[in-house]
């Protein structure tokens, strides 16, 4: 009877350890979102995560000669694995949602089944199989992922033909589709805010910009009152923005730039843009396409059918001039195609957000909004939460949270931002940019030469990540001791208290989720 009960414990104190463990697993899988090639790359950029498991070897070979002394050296390690184990900080923590309930069922059918063998047979060789399963966790987890596949096929086929009836019973709905290497996320909020004058407007929330965000959106907020959907479009791979363009359908297009972005999966500019122009190309004969004409990768392209560019120049049908910036937003005119001028001010910062705002106002005018309800949209925008937010501390020091602009221009802007505090010291705090593919290297170099021209004190968050961002900064002779490298955000943000006053600013450029740092 007694080896029962060493057996159990045993068996007990694995599957406890087992199910701490897969909770980091499917946390990394979820930001990964749940894409097995990219979730088996962080596998391979961490392979540390496997060492201190690699010890369960030994109590699992003394099994093999002593049972009873093998199960009790097991249960003791586990005992400590559990009592020891890291306990990671999430940024942003794992969502106990209906897809990872569904892999945790598998998961503990899978776990049963082997204790329950274990014990009809007292088979010890098949519970030493979850020391296996422990050391190799990770990977079992995407087993579990790839397992579950058809099921989770088969739960986004009911929502997204859900969504396809929602839409049909809304046969007025005017779609407008936004995409772009970076601006869409903004410019979808000020497109909202503006046209939300006139009619009932829905917008896809945050970033929901891929095809099953968009079906949630649809499903969940989209009602027979709405008139405008204005959808949100991210891709990164080619044909992204087709799925959602084959469900939305939109009659109007906004595009607001293409650049290097996500090329770790792009891995060209010109897969970026033709996979940009994916929504372009969808559009209906009477449809009308909205295009940043200042972008120097969109300005080059021959567009067929109706186009209405935006911008700075007069080449434009719309644009802005007789800007004036400061450090706390900005006021300018628009010609609008008509020839007239609207005179306009707003709290956002950054000459990007002008663009964005030229381009919202371009699809107001043309979709009937009056000169008045546009000023009386742009008075009443905000920054987008984390883009060029600005926020004060009690102390009067100021903060820019420009935590979601994870790319190059985005990055230059915010820098340009920074700048703009002439006599304020000015701290940038960032982790660098990720998801450039072969580009990184270099675009971090160049975001650290930039940063030298802009910042007093530099906080880099990462020490694989600061590196070629360092050799930027080097480049340009900047004063070693206004740079540190700090492990993670909360050091770096130890390091900030230690030199912040009341006549600082800080920029938080770029935050970057657990599965990079």
């Amino acid at each position: 009877m007694s080896k029962y009960i060493y057996l159990n414990i045993f068996l007990i104190l694995a599957v406890i350890y087992m199910l701490y463990k897969s909770r980091h697993a499917y946390h990394m899988l979820q930001l990964e979102s749940y894409k097995n090639k990219r979730y088996l790359k962080w596998i391979k950029n961490n392979r540390i995560i496997f060492i201190k498991d690699l010890i369960l070897i030994i109590p699992t070979i003394v099994t093999i000669f002593n049972q009873k002394l093998g199960l009790i050296l097991n249960a003791l390690w586990l005992f400590i694995l559990i009592i020891f184990r890291t306990k990671n900080l999430e940024k942003k923590p794992l969502v106990i949602t209906s897809r990872i309930k569904r892999m945790y069922f598998t998961e503990i059918i899978l776990l049963t089944a082997i204790l329950v063998i274990s014990n009809i047979y007292y088979n010890v060789f098949v519970a030493m199989s979850i020391n296996l399963l422990i050391i190799l966790s990770y990977i079992y987890i995407l087993v579990i992922n790839i397992i579950n596949s058809p099921i989770e096929k088969l739960v986004q086929l009911k929502f997204y033909n859900r969504a396809k009836r929602k839409l049909k019973e809304n046969p007025n709905l005017e779609v407008i589709g936004i995409t772009g290497s970076y601006g869409k996320t903004s410019t979808k909020y000020i497109l909202g805010t503006i046209l939300s004058q006139k009619y009932n407007t829905l917008i896809t929330p945050e970033s929901y910009n891929t095809t099953m965000g968009v079906v949630r959106t649809i499903n969940e907020k989209l009602n027979n009152t709405h008139q405008i959907f204005v959808c949100e479009m991210g891709a990164k791979n080619i044909g992204d923005i087709k799925e959602i363009c084959d469900l939305v359908k939109p009659t109007y297009g906004v595009l607001t730039a293409i650049g290097p972005q996500h090329l770790e999966t792009f891995k060209t500019i010109e897969n970026v843009k033709k996979t940009k122009l994916e929504l372009i190309d969808s559009l209906p004969e009477d449809g009308i396409a909205f295009v940043n004409s200042e972008d120097e990768n969109i300005r080059d392209i021959n567009f067929k059918g109706n186009t209405i560019k935006f911008g700075t120049s007069e080449e434009c049908d719309y644009y802005a001039e007789n800007v004036n910036i400061d450090e706390f937003g900005s006021s300018f005119d628009i010609i609008m195609k008509s020839g007239r001028k609207i005179h306009v001010k707003t709290k956002l910062l950054g000459t990007h957000n002008i663009i964005n705002i030229v381009g919202a106002v371009a699809v107001a005018n043309e979709l009937g909004l009056s000169e008045d309800e546009i000023i009386r949209g742009i008075r009443f925008l905000k920054p987008v939460t984390h883009r060029l937010e600005l926020k004060r501390n009690p102390n009067g020091s100021i903060i820019i949270d420009d935590a979601y602009n994870s790319n190059v221009k985005g990055a230059k802007t915010a820098l340009e931002v920074l700048k703009t505090f002439e006599n304020m010291k000015k701290i940038l705090i960032t982790p660098g940019i990720v998801d450039l593919g072969a580009k990184t290297e270099e675009y971090n170099k160049e975001l650290g030469k930039q940063a030298a021209v802009s910042a007093d004190f530099i906080i880099l968050v990462g020490e694989k990540q600061a590196e070629p961002i360092l050799k930027g900064i080097k480049e340009t002779k900047y004063n070693n001791e206004k740079i540190f490298v700090a492990k993670n955000l909360t050091e770096a943000i130890t390091k900030m208290n230690e030199i912040i006053d009341s006549n600082t600013v800080v920029l938080f450029e770029n935050d970057l989720p657990d599965n990079y740092l």
